[in-house]
């Protein structure tokens, strides 16, 4: 085998798991926010102003559910917002890969009194 193929190889190789691991699965925490009030109003609770429930009724009208991190930053999820509409403002865990700041939701956890249970995503691939 010459040099040059070799070189072509670890190349090829170094470029596949580079993709792979862009694509591999992470576990996100923070609290489950209605991306349209949040963006629009810093809003991170389920009541915004006098509106109770108002990002519960926003992602059961199908606006997209956001994550915010503990340390501030943003992530759309890429899961049905009906699945998540009633932990809008409570902790959650999402296992899934990052893809230009969006997150797909392989899995959703919400933290109830200390213990992390598992959300139905409807309507999404095993």
């Amino acid at each position: 085998m010459t040099n040059y193929i070799r070189v072509a190889l670890i190349l090829l190789f170094a470029a596949v798991l580079a993709v792979v691991s862009a694509r591999a699965q992470t576990t996100y925490e923070g609290t489950l926010v209605d991306s349209k009030c949040y963006l629009g109003m810093g809003e991170a609770d389920n009541d915004h102003g006098a509106m109770k429930a108002c990002g519960t009724m926003c992602l059961r009208g199908g606006t997209p559910a956001g994550l915010l991190t503990k340390d501030k930053q943003f992530h759309a999820l890429i899961a049905p917002s009906t699945s998540l509409a009633d932990y809008v403002g409570q902790q959650i865990r999402v296992v899934g890969s990052l893809h230009n700041g969006a997150i797909l939701a392989k899995s959703v956890q919400v933290n109830k009194g200390g213990r992390w249970e598992e959300v139905k995503l409807g309507g999404m691939p095993g």
